[in-house]
């Protein structure tokens, strides 16, 4: 790597580490609590976003499946129907998403429960969630300083927000649930 390189990194490493943090400070420890508690009450949880956002969400599904929860992707081949009671977790930054909107309309009349994780908590998104997780980050209206918006691609900490959210929830879910997070969860995958 070269020297303008690595100190580039270096740089954004730095900076995209603070702005993480600030970000995370700003997230309601309460609506995370009910976020937990609804994905404790349901039968079923399915994970949605769009693009990069979907990727942190089949992240946290994976983790909840880790835990014995039964979790699955929407949009993933081997996704059951969703019923009546079930939970649906979904991700979008704008809220406005038009796929994620669709889905958690249709789980909306299916009787289930909708929870978002969004940096906008009057969005249409928000609106249609029994619990709106927000997420302090940067929007056009410049709630960072505008040198370091552009540390992270568009996005981009929104995205590692959610992650950093989703693994967080899972040490006082994996207590609860008797599980040390040292020693790993028996329902990880052993193909490997």
């Amino acid at each position: 790597m070269s020297e303008s390189t690595e100190m580039a990194v270096n740089q954004i490493a730095a900076l995209g580490a603070r702005q993480l943090a600030g970000i995370l400070e700003g997230v309601s420890g309460e609506r995370l609590q009910e976020l937990i508690a609804l994905i404790d009450e349901a039968p079923h949880v399915y994970c949605c976003a769009a693009g990069r956002s979907l990727l942190m969400m089949r992240c946290m599904a994976m983790r909840l499946m880790h835990m014995g929860y039964a979790s699955y992707v929407v949009g993933d081949t081997t996704t059951p129907a969703f019923h009546e009671g079930d939970l649906l977790i979904c991700a979008s930054g704008s809220g406005t998403t038009s796929c994620v909107l669709n889905v958690a309309r249709k789980a909306r009349d299916l009787g289930g429960r909708v929870a978002c994780i969004t940096i906008s908590e009057d969005s249409p998104l928000a609106e249609l969630s029994d619990v709106v997780v927000s997420v302090p980050t940067f929007t056009d209206k410049g709630d960072f300083d505008a040198s370091e918006r552009t540390v992270m691609a568009g996005g981009s900490s929104f995205e590692h927000a959610v992650l950093l959210l989703s693994d967080a929830m899972v040490v006082p879910m994996a207590a609860a649930r008797g599980f040390d997070i040292n020693k790993g969860f028996p329902l990880h995958a052993n193909f490997e």
